[in-house]
């Protein structure tokens, strides 16, 4: 590409068209002026050839020669033109007269005229004339001739012929010197502009190229650059902008170079300190080691003389314990030994820690079980767990029974991670799970995950947790205690035996540490462990986290578990034909749960009376002693189930071969003295409620409204709250929340009680804080069994009421009256009354709300009327009540009317067939 400049450009794109433009201009004139001379000179011409041939015309016919020629001699004078010769021809072509003989031709030859009346020939600077002359008479054919200038008529004969000859050279003088003084000024006038344009670019380039060059100058560091040429006030703001930005950028500079010196100066400074400072501190490193090395051996001297008063003292008050003391002393016994344990532990754990950081720890390499070991962890820190009413999950792999290592080292990781977690849960859970992998017939991995759901720890605060003598922060010391070396000594063990030891955690959603450790075996671990007999387990236990712990064992004894999580489920299995090699029945910590346990085991005997059942209970020392008696006829063992539990607990079984099945005779009601309140807005459902269980011994409170169950639940405390879910004023939803917030019934279960929902809407209400739902018409049994899952004060949960059907008969269904009023004819009547007296307002209402499209009111309403009709034997009413809730809800409005006409015609039936029942019975 073509780099031009601004003054290339300007010459380009002005002066070369302007010059241009000009000498086409000036060659445009010169050809039309030369050629307006040429038709003048043409045209005087012309004109001096016809008056000659005029003035001749007469001579030539009278023959008057010198007259003639004196003729020819005044036009050749007087002539304007430059005439050098002028002659008369006869028209043989024959000289007749001339003005001047020199040089003349004697003879002119007619043909040149080529039958033309006139013809001029320009020969260099002359221009020869020749014209035929006519007769006078012959006018009329000089006009046509002259028309054309050829003569064509032999009346038009010629009487001679007028030869003239001019010299033009002054013409062309004059000519030449008219185009050349034209040259000469556009010459001028181009130069003029030339000038003038250079000029106009000068004054543009030069600033242009100055601002350039002090560009150039500043990019280069030259920051003294300056424009200080002379500029257009165009060019003026941006002279001051770049010369403002030089100062600018000087005086930055300036500033940066000093600051550059101070810092340069203030680093040198500070090298000089930090080598002095590196110099202390390398002293300082060297005291501290030596310091270190004092502390550690005075740590672990002082623990061992504090070891040797301990052992005194522990074994004096083990000693102590065994003998009956009275209490208080017996307590003060207790309160010595656990103090000791406590202290020993503090001191063990100061004696670990001064090893690992004077370097001195050393792993033993021995064989060991570490099936056996893990239990035994597990054997010691559940209790501790099940003491706090946690739960305690232990799921395991398959483990080695052949370990080369260090057995009391991983006793003590395992212990630590465990007892952290447990102490620092409130409530909650706490579960370790053990896994292997194994690479080589020698070599496997074991990872231990122990998850909690305590206080959690924040993201700032995990790394403060593996430094010694330090927790999350002061208060959690001064709440939970302990001395914050249990997890630095499981750091520096885990570093130790080339583990890995890592922790996933958040405030207030518990904590997660994961310990990966490779270990060595003689043998991999047999997969299944032979318990003969043992195919199927059936297992009952509510605590789902559980289950896959269940399933681990059974995996790995060869056996297929059936694992229940609610009684239900579990007595159906019982009840079935499939034949179980054992009944597994774990235990909750809570007294109810215990207080069922020899109830749901006489129930599996009774069933099942060749397979046996085992028990699972959290503590057995919790077990009151009155109810240990029930426990006595079947094996128990302690949560949570381990392979080893399990083996010997089998072996036995299979070695005593004592079976034991005793029955529960009759039906095991609910316990008496429940305190239970139902909330709802319709009579005729609590009225029912009280017949039913009046006599199954429930102290029943009823009211019509949520403000009313408010004011109630200040005042008393129930064990089980029936709630309706819509209701006016306060629905069921908000009754509970603001039961919950109140401080007697918080802990309360509240059942829904309601004629009907739909999944979603059962799965909304347990969100919405209540515990369970109940469906109307109430089913004892379903009633029963929420009563003994949720109220403590219950004996079983087998109650076996038969549930009631209901057909979809119009009218009155007579026979399932009276099952829902517990073959009580008159309760049966006054609830049938007590609908029949509804019929009248609810249709009223109901025709107010569907003429207005109320739809929200009218779902209410047949909600209501819904709840009525579950209680009193008119399936068909019920069942058009209860299609057209459903309707309602889902928002779809099709024949509407058609189904209100509908319920409305049923209900005309149902208190026509009424009145046809006799009162009394």
């Amino acid at each position: 590409m073509i780099k031009r400049s601004i003054q290339a450009n300007a010459f380009l794109f002005a002066v070369v068209p302007t010059l241009l433009t000009a000498l086409f201009v000036t060659l445009v004139l010169a050809v039309r002026m030369s050629a307006e001379r040429d038709q003048l000179l043409a045209s005087q011409a012309h004109n001096l050839a016809e008056a000659i041939a005029f003035a001749s015309e007469g001579h030539l016919a009278n023959n008057q020669k010198a007259q003639l020629s004196a003729k020819l001699k005044e036009i050749h004078a007087n002539a304007s033109l430059s005439i050098e010769k002028i002659a008369i021809y006869r028209p043989s072509g024959h000289l007749y007269v001339a003005s001047k003989y020199e040089d003349i031709s004697p003879v002119f030859n007619p043909i040149k005229l080529k039958n033309r009346m006139y013809q001029t020939d320009r020969r260099g600077e002359k221009l020869i004339i020749s014209r035929s002359i006519m007769s006078f008479d012959s006018s009329k054919v000089l006009d046509d001739a002259w028309q054309d200038d050829t003569v064509t008529s032999p009346l038009a004969a010629p009487l001679g012929y007028v030869y003239v000859e001019i010299n033009i050279s002054s013409q062309m003088f004059y000519a030449h010197r008219s185009n050349l003084l034209a040259g000469i000024l556009i010459l001028l006038g181009t130069l003029f502009t030339s000038v003038l344009m250079r000029v106009l670019i000068k004054r543009i380039v030069d600033p242009v190229v100055s601002i350039v060059d002090t560009i150039k100058k500043i990019g280069a560091g030259n920051l003294n650059a300056r424009v200080d040429i002379p500029v257009q006030y165009e060019l003026n703001e941006l002279k001051i902008g770049i010369n403002m930005m030089a100062s600018e950028l000087q005086e930055n500079n300036e500033r940066l170079e000093e600051e550059i010196e101070t810092a340069t100066y203030d680093l040198q400074q500070n090298l000089h300190l930090v080598e002095e400072k590196n110099a202390q501190l390398d002293i300082a490193r060297k005291d501290a080691l030596e310091a270190s090395k004092i502390k550690s051996q005075f740590l672990a001297t002082m623990s061992h003389e504090i070891r040797t008063p301990l052992t005194a003292i522990m074994g004096f008050t083990k000693e102590l314990s065994k003998i009956e003391l009275q209490q208080p002393y017996n307590e003060y016994v207790n309160t010595i030994n656990a103090s000791a344990d406590n202290l020993v532990a503090i001191v063990n754990d100061i004696l670990d820690f001064s090893k690992i950081e004077a370097g001195k720890l050393e792993l033993d390499s021995v064989a060991y079980d570490l099936q056996q070991t893990v239990e035994d962890v597990i054997k010691l820190v559940s209790p501790i767990a099940f003491g706090k009413n946690l739960s305690f999950i232990y799921e395991s792999d398959r483990l080695p029974t052949a370990v080369i290592g260090d057995q009391h080292r991983i006793k003590q990781l395992i212990t630590n991670l465990v007892s952290n977690a447990i102490k620092f849960t409130p409530k909650g859970h706490v579960a370790i799970r053990i896994g292997m992998l194994c690479t080589s017939s020698t070599q496997c991995e074991i990872t231990i995950e122990v998850e909690d759901s305590g206080i959690g720890i924040s993201h700032d605060k995990q790394a403060k947790l593996f430094t010694a003598f330090s927790q999350a922060e002061s208060s959690t010391t001064r709440r939970f205690g302990g001395t914050g070396l249990g997890l630095a000594i499981c750091q520096g063990l885990v570093k130790q035996m080339s583990g890995k030891l890592s922790l996933v955690s958040a405030e207030g959603k518990g904590s997660t540490f994961t310990l990966t450790i490779p270990i060595t075996v003689t043998q991999k671990p047999q997969t299944f462990v032979d318990m003969p007999g043992l195919d199927r387990v059936l297992i009952l236990d509510s605590e789902s986290r559980s289950h896959t712990s269940y399933e681990k064992i059974c995996q790995q004894v060869g056996a297929t578990p059936t694992i229940c999580n609610d009684i239900s489920s579990w007595e159906e299995q019982v009840r079935s034909e499939q034949q179980y090699d054992l009944i597994l029945i774990a235990s909750d910590h809570d007294e109810e749960s215990l207080e069922l346990l020899p109830l749901q085991a006489s129930f599996a005997s009774k069933l099942a009376p060749d397979t046996p059942v085992m028990l699972v209970l959290p503590l057995l020392s919790r077990v009151a002693p009155e109810n240990r008696g029930d426990l006595a006829d079947w094996q128990c063992i302690e949560k949570p189930l381990t392979l080893i539990k399990l083996n010997s607990a089998w072996q036995k079984i299979q070695d005593t071969k004592r079976l034991t099945s005793p029955a529960i005779d009759g039906e095991t009601k609910v316990e008496s003295h429940i305190r239970m309140l139902a909330v709802d807005d319709n009579e005729t459902n609590l009225k029912l409620l009280s017949a039913i269980l009046r006599e199954e011994k429930v102290d029943l409170v009823t009211c019509t409204s949520g403000i009313e169950a408010c004011d109630i639940c200040q005042q008393e405390v129930f064990d089980l709250i029936l709630m309706d879910v819509q209701m006016p004023e306060m629905d069921g939803v908000d009754t509970t929340k603001h039961l919950r917030l109140q401080g007697l019934n918080q802990e309360t279960p509240i059942i829904a009680f309601t004629a009907h929902a739909f999944k979603e809407e059962r799965d909304m209400l347990l969100k919405q804080g209540m515990d369970d739902y109940l469906g109307k018409p109430i089913d004892i049994e379903k009633f029963n069994n929420l009563v003994n899952k949720w109220v403590r004060k219950t004996e079983s949960d087998n109650i076996s009421h038969k549930s009631i059907s209901s057909n979809q008969s119009a009218g009155i269904d007579w026979s399932l009256s009276l099952k829902m009023a517990a073959n009580k004819h008159q309760v049966a009547m006054e609830m049938l009354n007590m609908l029949v007296d509804t019929f009248a307002e609810m249709k009223q209402d109901i025709d107010a709300a569907r003429y207005k499209h109320d739809t929200v009111e009218l779902l209410r309403l047949i909600h209501k009327f819904h709840g009525s009709t579950c209680y009193t034997g008119v399936p068909k009413l019920k069942s058009l009540s209860f299609s057209l809730e459903s309707q309602l809800k889902k928002g779809v409005l099709v024949n509407l009317n058609e189904q209100v006409d509908t319920l409305f015609a049923e209900m005309d039936k149902v208190a026509q067939e009424l009145e046809l029942i006799p009162v009394n019975h």
